[in-house]
């Protein structure tokens, strides 16, 4: 009973402020518009598990298309009526006729292109109404978690290049170091997609057309690498810093961190492959939520573990790598 009593109070020690800090981050860059609690959830527990989830809808997908991201192939439909069979976004991306995007441009196929602008306009009208700006509390709250990760950050590096004791784990923010382009939109954008698309746009469909310009096309292909380079490797850093602060090696902070972040980036590679194949294949579809799903979980959980160790350094300081190593 001693040691339950011991647990317990341990638990009930004030939580570090960097530590509730990410949890903004954790809700920004899982945010969709999903109707059931538990679909939210499970995305944000998705977006938790695969950093290229979250960072290709906020690096790939511009600012007037947050809402049209939601939307699956079904409601996309080509200029001459042809059926699309994955959504307009990343490798695949095609242009949205805008309403009046032709309606100056004089050819052969400006009276057709201004007819479909304008039949576009109903669903793009009906889409828009899903979104709304977001409120100062959620744009502060974003900057709250941008500024303990950065913060974070600044710690790690000074424990590396100023040899001390170390007395704590500032890892859990620096380790969510990949949410900060999410945090950025969230705060400087501040669109929030607050109702389903799909049961707005209902059954009408948006036309869609290729880049008139190969070269646009050439930058989103860049952009999606990029993203899934990032998405791979930004969350080593935090290994990185854990690896040569005091006491230097690969003991308990480094093995530690090393297991979420090899979670994550195979994750992103097998959602990069997901992207390619997206919903061609509806059976690698379902087993790779499944496994994202699985797999947030088991996140969740090693991050809340780090938290705690966070809050207590005598949970960490009795760890034979680390207790065989430190510095005196």
């Amino acid at each position: 009973m001693t040691d339950v009593a011991k647990l317990l109070s341990k638990l009930s020690n004030p939580v570090p402020p960097y530590v509730l800090g990410c949890l903004p981050a954790i809700a920004t860059i899982g945010a969709a518009p999903k109707d059931a609690f538990i679909d939210k959830l499970l995305w944000v527990v998705q977006c938790l598990a695969c950093p290229f989830l979250g960072l290709f809808y906020t690096c790939n997908v511009r600012s007037n298309e947050t809402a049209i991201y939601w939307l699956p192939s079904r409601c996309f439909i080509g200029v001459d009526g042809s059926e699309i069979h994955h959504r307009p976004f990343g490798h695949r991306a095609m242009m949205v006729i805008k309403p009046g995007a032709y309606s100056e441009k004089p050819g052969a196929n400006s009276s057709l292109l201004t007819d479909i602008s304008n039949t576009n306009a109903s669903a793009l009208r009906k889409v828009e109404e899903c979104i709304a700006n977001a409120s100062v509390l959620e744009r502060l709250s974003s900057l709250a978690s941008a500024y303990y990760i950065m913060l974070g950050a600044i710690i790690a590096i000074s424990k590396v290049v100023r040899p001390h004791t170390c007395d704590d784990w500032p890892y859990l923010p620096l380790a969510l170091a990949w949410t900060l382009p999410a945090i950025y939109r969230r705060t400087v954008h501040g669109r929030l997609i607050v109702r389903d698309p799909k049961k707005s746009l209902g059954d009408d469909k948006i036309i869609v057309k290729k880049f008139d310009d190969d070269d646009d096309k050439e930058h989103m292909h860049i952009r999606v690498v990029l993203t899934a380079l990032a998405s791979i490797a930004v969350p080593w850093i935090s290994v990185l810093l854990a690896y040569f602060t005091p006491p230097k090696g690969f003991f308990c902070r480094s093995r530690y961190l090393t297991t979420f972040c090899t979670i994550w980036s195979f994750n992103s590679i097998v959602a990069y492959i997901h992207h390619w194949v997206e919903e061609r294949n509806k059976i690698f579809d379902r087993i790779v939520r499944i496994w994202f799903s699985i797999s947030g979980i088991g996140v969740a959980i090693l991050l809340l573990v780090l938290a705690v160790l966070s809050n207590d350094a005598s949970w960490w300081k009795t760890i034979p790598s680390f207790r065989d190593h430190r510095i005196i």
